[in-house]
C-alpha cells in the first residue's frame, strides 16, 4: 500500500511541475483598468531594459508608469497615470489602507520601466529596507534600480473576460473569475435551476409550482413562468372561489342564488359543472316553475262553480286547498254562501247602538253602505250623530241679524229668531235690516256746550258728551260755561329781532309783523335774517373807486369812507380823483444795460431785465448786467473734443475748433469732432486687424489674426500661418502623424499610424495598439486564446486552449476536443473514456471481472480472484473462475463431503467416516494440519493488506 501511495504522489508532483512549466511565470498581484499585473523575479541590476526583458521573457508586457517624458519608455500604456508617485494605483489595489507604493508591504522590491533618459536608464522601484526616515521619501518610493540587484519586475497582460463570448444560458448571470482562472461562473437567475451553461443543462424553470398541488381539487393550476415561484388557481366551470387549497377553495356555484324560479316554486341547484337549477311548482300549482317562463299558477279555481251568494265575494283558497271562501259584500251580513244564510242588508238604525243623536231622525242607507243618515230635528243643527257634533240649538244670533252696535239674544228652539237691543249711547230698533243703531250727537242738541269761537266734536258712543276746541287764533277751554275763547297775541312770544318793531296780526292769524328800525335791514325776525347794519358799501351804487377799499359807517349812519389800495394814489371816490397806479421806474432802479418795467399795483417796485447779450439781475443796486459767456453755459455749444471761444455781446454764440487728432465742425449739434482713423490708409497686412490709436495719436496698431504671426504691417514682416506641428509642444502622440490646420485654426489634426487607434493626441487618448482580439470580429475560436500582434500588424495569433487541437481560428479548423483515447493509454482489458477539455487525459475502467487502474503504463487490469473473499469452507479447495466470471468453484478436500460453500445456501464440507481407528487418527491429524495452514495463511494475507 505504501508503494502504491508513493507512485500516486510522484505522478501528481510531475503533473504539477509540467503545468507550472507550461504557464507564464511570476506572482499575480491584482487586476486594474482591464489589465492583470504580476511581479516577476529579475536577475541583475534593476535597469529599465532589464525590467522590460524580464517581462517579455515571462510572456508579459512592461507597463508604462504614466504619461510624461520621464515615464514613457520602452513600455505599454495600460492605464497607469501617476508619474509623480509610480505604481500607486497598484498599491491601492493591494493595500486597503491606501497611501503610497512605499507604504504597501506587497510592493517591496518591485520596479517599473521608466524613460531611457531617467537616471541613466534606471528603473523606478520600492526599496523599503533602504528608506531613511519617512517611507514617502524619494529613496523609498522611487529607488534608483541601477543600485539594486535581483528585484522584481512589474509586468502586465490584458485581462481575459471569461464572459466574452458569453458561455452562459440566456437566463443565467455570468461572473468573470479573478486571475488566473479562465472559467466563468454561470448562475441561473431567480426561478431557474441548472448549471447555467449554454453547453450544459442550461437554466430551466425551477419547479412547476403545480406539482405541490396548491390548488383545490375543482380548480385548474397554471404555473407562473420564472422568476415567479407560484401558480395561478382558476376554479373550474360551475365553481367559485380563489381556487387555492389553503384559501376559499372552489365551492359549487348555487344557481338558486339568482332566484331563477317562480315565488311558488322550489329551486334545486344542479351540481357543478352545471350552471343552472331545477324549478318545481309547489303543491296546488302548475307550470314550468321558472320566473322567466310560465311560472306557477293555481291548479283549479274553486270560484268557477259559483258557490257564493250574489252579494258575496268568492275567494279561491290557495293551494294545496281546493275550496273557496264566501264573504258578504260591504253592507250585507250572513255566511255568504248560495246554499246557506246568504247575504241580507244590515239596518244600521236597528242596532242598539243607534248612531244618531236624541234630537235627530235615523234613516238607514241601503247596502253596500254600512251607515245611516242622521238629520237634526227643527230648531237644531249638527251632523246628528251621537259620536259627532250631535244636535244643538240653532243660535239665531250666529247669522248676525242685529246691528253692530246692538246686543243679540237667541230665542230657544224650536224658535228660529232672536231679539236685538241698541247699546248705551245708541238709538234705533237694533236690527241689521231695520233702523239699526245710530250714535246720539251731543253737539246737535239745543244746549250746545261750546263757545261761539269754538268747534264742537261729539264723543262717540257709549259717551254722551262732546269736546270743545277754540278755533285757530284763539285760546281757552272753548266751553260756554268755562273760559271760552280769546284772541292769541303773537308778540308775547318775542318773535322779532332786538332792532325790530313787533305788530300782532288779529285772529284767526297766529303770527305778528316784524319791521327793522332805521339804519338796519332784514326780515326783522328772531329766527330769520333778523336786522343787520345797512352796509352802504354793498349797494350797487358803491361810492368808492374800483382800486379803493370801502368802509361802511355804522347805523344809524347811511354813508361810507373810501381809501385807495396799496400801489395807488387819490381820494378813492368814484365821483372824486379816484385811484391811479404809482410808477416805480420813475426812481431809476435799473442798470444802464437793463430795461425797466413798472410792476402794476398793488406792487410798489419794477422789473429790471438785462439787454440781449447780458446777464445779471439788472438792478442798479444788485449784480447789474455783464456780458454772457456762451462757452461757460451748461449747454456748451461745442463738442467735448473742441475748444470754445465766446463772441462778445450783444452776440450770443461762440466759435468751436476741433482739438489735435480730431476733425469736424466742432459743434455739439453739428458734425462734432471725430477721431482721425489712421486705419483708413490701410497700413496693415491683409491677415492683420488694424486698430486706430485714439487721438491725439495719428497712427494705428496692426495685430495678426488668429493663426498668423508677424508684425502685421503692410510694409513690415506682415502675417504668416502658424504651423502647430512645428511647435516644441507638438500636440500629437509619438505614433501619430501631425497635419497643421490652416489659419485661422491654431490646432492640428493627429492621425494614428497604421496598427494604432485613438484620437492621436498627446493629451488625449493618444495612439494605442489596435487589439484585434478585442474587436467584435475576434478571429479566434471560442476555445482558443487570442494574442494580438503588435502594431503595425493588424492581425492576431490564435492558440487552442489546453485540451483542444486545431488552428484556433474561427474561420479555420477551430479548436476540437483532443481525444486522449487515440493514444491507447488503457490496458487491453479496460474501457477508455476521454475527459473533456481542459483535461488532456482519459479515464481507464477495467472490464467486468478485472481490477486495477486500467492503464497500459499502470497496474493494468488483472483477473479478480474470487477466492480472496473466502467463499469456500475451511475444508474445501477454492478455484477462481476466469474473468469475466466474478465467482469461484469450491471442492471439498479428501475425507470431506459437500458443495464446499460457506454461505447460507451451501452445505459446506462434512467429515466422511473411515474404517479403522488408526486410519481415523491419521486422517484427523492431516485434516487438522491442513485446516490450520489455511487459517494461518488467511490471517497472514489479511495482515499483509492491512
Amino acid at each position: 500500500m505504501g508503494s502504491r501511495m508513493t507512485m500516486i504522489w510522484v505522478f501528481l508532483s510531475l503533473s504539477l511541475m509540467a503545468y507550472t512549466g507550461a504557464g507564464q511565470a511570476g506572482l499575480f498581484l491584482t487586476t486594474y483598468s482591464g489589465y492583470d499585473y504580476f511581479k516577476v523575479q529579475a536577475s541583475g541590476p534593476m535597469t529599465s531594459a532589464n525590467v522590460n526583458a524580464t517581462c517579455e521573457a515571462a510572456g508579459y508586457a512592461a507597463p508604462c508608469v504614466g504619461l510624461g517624458s520621464l515615464c514613457e519608455g520602452d513600455c505599454v500604456q495600460t492605464g497607469l497615470n501617476n508619474c509623480g508617485w509610480p505604481m500607486d494605483e497598484i498599491a491601492k489595489q493591494l493595500c486597503s489602507g491606501g497611501g503610497r507604493a512605499s507604504q504597501c508591504l506587497q510592493m517591496d522590491r518591485i520596479y517599473v520601466v521608466m524613460a531611457t533618459t531617467f537616471r541613466s536608464g534606471s528603473a523606478c522601484g520600492v526599496e523599503r529596507a533602504g528608506c531613511s526616515g519617512s517611507v514617502t521619501g524619494p529613496n523609498c518610493y522611487c529607488a534608483t534600480g541601477n543600485n539594486y540587484n535581483n528585484g522584481y519586475a512589474l509586468c502586465a497582460q490584458v485581462g481575459v473576460n471569461s464572459c466574452l463570448p458569453n458561455p452562459c444560458h440566456t437566463q443565467a448571470t455570468c461572473t468573470d473569475p479573478p486571475y488566473p482562472s479562465t472559467n466563468a461562473t454561470c448562475t441561473c437567475n431567480a426561478g431557474y435551476t441548472g448549471d447555467g451553461r449554454v453547453n450544459g443543462t442550461g437554466c430551466s424553470d425551477i419547479v412547476n409550482a403545480c406539482l405541490s398541488n396548491p390548488c383545490h381539487a375543482q380548480a385548474t393550476c397554471t404555473d407562473n413562468p420564472p422568476p415567479a415561484l407560484d401558480a395561478n388557481c382558476t376554479c373550474n366551470a360551475g365553481y367559485t372561489g380563489d381556487g387555492r387549497a389553503n384559501g376559499t377553495g372552489c365551492s359549487d356555484t348555487n344557481a338558486c342564488s339568482s332566484n331563477p324560479c317562480h315565488a311558488q316554486a322550489t329551486c334545486t341547484d344542479n351540481p357543478a359543472p352545471a350552471l343552472d337549477a331545477n324549478c318545481t311548482c309547489n303543491v296546488g300549482y302548475t307550470g314550468d316553475g321558472r320566473s322567466n317562463g310560465t311560472g306557477c299558477s293555481d291548479i283549479v279555481n274553486a270560484c268557477l262553480s259559483n258557490p257564493c251568494h250574489a252579494q258575496a265575494t268568492c275567494t279561491d283558497n290557495p293551494p294545496p286547498a281546493l275550496d273557496a271562501n264566501c264573504t258578504c259584500n260591504a253592507g250585507y251580513t250572513g255566511d255568504g254562501r248560495a246554499n246557506g244564510t246568504g247575504c241580507s242588508d244590515i239596518n244600521t238604525c236597528s242596532k242598539s247602538s243607534n248612531p244618531c243623536h236624541a234630537q235627530a231622525t235615523c234613516t238607514d242607507n241601503p247596502a253596500p253602505a254600512l251607515d245611516a243618515n242622521c238629520s237634526c230635528n227643527v230648531g237644531y243643527t249638527g251632523d246628528g250623530r251621537s259620536n259627532g257634533t250631535g244636535c244643538s240649538d240653532i243660535n239665531a244670533c250666529s247669522s248676525n241679524p242685529c246691528h253692530a252696535q246692538a246686543t243679540c239674544t237667541d230665542n230657544p228652539a224650536p224658535a228660529l229668531d232672536a231679539n236685538c237691543t241698541c247699546n248705551v249711547g245708541y238709538t234705533g230698533d237694533g236690527r241689521a235690516n231695520g233702523t239699526g243703531c245710530s250714535d246720539i250727537n251731543t253737539c246737535s242738541m239745543s244746549s250746545n256746550p261750546c263757545h261761539a269761537q269754538a268747534t264742537c266734536t261729539d264723543n262717540p258712543a257709549p259717551a254722551l258728551d262732546a269736546n270743545c276746541t277754540c278755533n285757530v287764533g284763539y285760546t281757552g277751554d272753548g266751553r260756554t260755561n268755562g273760559t271760552g275763547c280769546l284772541d292769541i297775541n303773537a308778540c308775547s312770544a318775542n318773535p322779532c329781532h332786538a332792532q325790530a318793531t313787533c305788530t300782532d296780526n288779529p285772529a284767526p292769524a297766529l303770527d305778528a309783523n316784524c319791521t327793522c328800525n332805521v339804519g338796519y335791514t332784514g326780515d326783522g325776525r328772531a329766527n330769520g335774517t333778523g336786522c343787520s347794519d345797512l352796509n352802504t358799501c354793498s349797494k350797487s351804487s358803491n361810492p368808492c373807486h374800483a382800486q379803493a377799499t370801502c368802509t361802511d359807517n355804522p347805523a344809524p349812519a347811511l354813508d361810507a369812507n373810501c381809501t385807495c389800495n396799496v400801489g395807488y394814489t387819490g381820494d378813492g371816490r368814484t365821483n372824486g380823483t379816484g385811484c391811479s397806479d404809482i410808477n416805480a421806474c420813475s426812481s431809476n432802479p435799473c442798470h444802464a444795460q437793463a430795461t425797466c418795467t413798472d410792476i402794476p399795483a398793488p406792487a410798489l417796485d419794477a422789473n429790471c431785465t438785462c439787454n440781449v447779450g447780458y446777464s445779471g439781475d439788472g438792478r442798479a443796486n444788485g449784480t447789474g448786467c455783464s456780458d454772457i459767456n456762451t462757452c461757460s453755459k451748461s449747454s456748451n455749444p461745442c463738442h467735448a473734443q473742441a475748444t470754445c471761444t465766446d463772441n462778445p455781446a450783444p452776440a450770443l454764440d461762440a466759435n468751436c475748433t476741433c482739438n489735435v487728432g480730431y476733425t469736424g465742425d466742432g459743434r455739439a449739434n453739428g458734425t462734432g469732432c471725430s477721431d482721425i482713423n489712421a486705419c483708413s490708409s490701410n497700413p496693415c497686412h491683409t491677415q492683420a486687424t488694424c486698430t486706430d490709436n485714439p487721438a491725439p495719436a495719428l497712427d494705428a496698431n496692426c495685430t495678426c489674426n488668429v493663426g498668423y504671426t508677424g508684425d502685421g504691417r503692410a510694409n513690415g514682416t506682415g502675417c504668416s500661418d502658424i504651423n502647430t506641428c512645428l511647435n516644441s509642444s507638438n500636440p500629437c502622440h509619438a505614433q501619430a502623424t501631425c497635419t497643421d490646420n490652416p489659419a485661422p485654426a491654431l490646432d492640428a489634426n493627429c492621425t494614428c499610424n497604421v496598427g494604432y487607434i485613438g484620437d492621436g493626441r498627446a493629451n488625449g487618448t493618444g495612439c494605442s495598439d489596435i487589439n484585434t482580439c478585442l474587436n467584435s470580429s475576434n478571429p479566434c475560436h471560442a476555445q482558443a486564446t487570442c494574442t494580438d500582434n503588435p502594431a503595425p500588424a493588424l492581425d492576431a495569433n490564435c492558440t487552442c486552449n489546453v485540451g483542444y487541437t486545431g488552428d484556433g481560428r474561427a474561420n479555420g479548423t477551430g479548436c476540437l476536443d483532443e481525444n486522449a483515447c487515440l493514444s491507447n493509454p488503457c490496458h487491453t482489458n479496460a474501457n477508455c473514456t476521454d475527459n473533456p477539455p481542459p483535461a488532456i487525459d482519459a479515464n481507464c475502467t477495467c472490464n467486468a471481472g478485472y481490477t486495477g487502474d486500467g492503464r497500459a503504463n499502470g497496474t493494468g487490469c488483472s483477473d479478480v480472484n474470487a477466492c480472496s473473499s473466502n467463499p469456500c469452507h475451511a475444508n474445501a479447495t477454492c478455484t477462481d473462475n476466469p474473468a469475466p466470471a466474478l465467482d469461484a468453484s469450491c471442492t471439498c478436500n479428501a475425507g470431506f463431503a459437500g458443495d464446499g460453500v460457506v454461505n447460507a445456501n451451501g452445505t459446506g464440507c462434512l467429515l466422511q467416516p473411515v474404517s479403522g481407528a488408526g486410519s481415523l487418527d491419521i486422517a484427523f491429524l492431516l485434516t487438522f494440519a491442513c485446516t490450520l495452514m489455511v487459517i494461518l495463511s488467511t490471517v497472514s494475507e489479511q495482515a499483509m493488506f492491512e
